[in-house]
């Protein structure tokens, strides 16, 4: 029988899970889903890709949106177990950004599901995290590209109508809330144990990326490799324009309690390249 994953990237959206999809699978002992395998899966099954949702409805996404999308998970934990290849890779794992959405009423049951269906003990959780406002900005500027099918509600707005605003709570902001970090890291550390859970910046990465990507494998119990093989930045976009002063002083203001929360977790994370807050 093929077997469960012993990782997770879980996200932030916008904050490398591509790439780390990507560059994880540069080392020899880890595997993690991208589209050309999972492509080859569900030819291997002959799975209607019809009756899935989100992620895995999509053979050219690296996404598997198993346990947060119930329906998904109805399939049962057998077809998610066939996407992992049985053979010697130690280190066998996905990158499923929206995972990390636990507030998000449409992925409600999410951690629920994981717990249930997952070894929590020998599980390791990876998350990358960006400055919450530079995430934002990211978040808004890719829902104004020409093709995106999400967010549309946005599209066409400035990104202070985006932000400011569109900050009523009642208005479930996936803007704004994808960029709150604490709550749901502390449900991550919960769930599988802060031993457990590995939280780097998208910022480190960008700056060090050998040296960033060693501290993973290390955290994965695997050994560091010597030189960058080619790491890569996925789907990243040269952006026009810039975070407005009104717009970049609210945000700076409205993330402020999360960001001391989240120091407060993880206070030896590189948060340089983040802004003041």
């Amino acid at each position: 029988m093929s077997k469960l994953p012993n990782f997770l990237v879980v996200g932030v959206m916008k904050a490398g899970t591509s790439g780390a999809a990507l560059n994880l699978n540069m080392h020899p002992e880890i595997y993690c889903i991208t589209p050309y395998w999972k492509k080859r899966m569900i030819e291997k099954y002959s799975y209607n890709t019809g009756s899935f949702v989100g992620g895995m409805s999509n053979e050219n996404s690296k996404e598997m949106d198993f346990f947060n999308l119930k329906t998904n998970y109805d399939h049962g934990i057998d077809v998610y177990k066939s996407f992992f290849p049985i053979n010697s890779v130690p280190n066998r794992g996905e990158s499923s950004p929206n995972y990390f959405c636990l507030d998000e009423n449409r992925y409600s049951g999410c951690m629920a599901r994981m717990a249930e269906g997952l070894d929590t003990e020998n599980t390791k959780i990876i998350v990358f995290l960006r400055d919450p406002i530079t995430r934002a900005y990211s978040h808004w500027n890719h829902i104004q590209q020409p093709g995106t099918t999400f967010g549309q509600r946005y599209n066409g707005k400035t990104f202070n109508e985006c932000t400011e605003q569109a900050s009523n709570p009642a208005q479930k902001n996936a803007i704004l809330g994808r960029s709150l970090y604490a709550n749901n890291l502390a449900s991550f550390r919960s769930t599988f144990g802060g031993d457990n859970v590995y939280v780097v910046t998208q910022e480190s990465i960008v700056a060090n990326p050998l040296v960033e990507y060693n501290k993973i494998f290390n955290f994965l119990g695997t050994f560091d490799l010597p030189t960058d093989p080619g790491f890569i930045m996925a789907n990243v976009s040269d952006y026009t324009g810039s975070i407005d002063s009104q717009s970049l002083n609210w945000c700076k203001d409205y993330f402020k309690n999360d960001v001391t929360l989240v120091k407060a977790l993880y206070p030896d994370l590189d948060y340089s390249g983040w802004n003041s807050y």
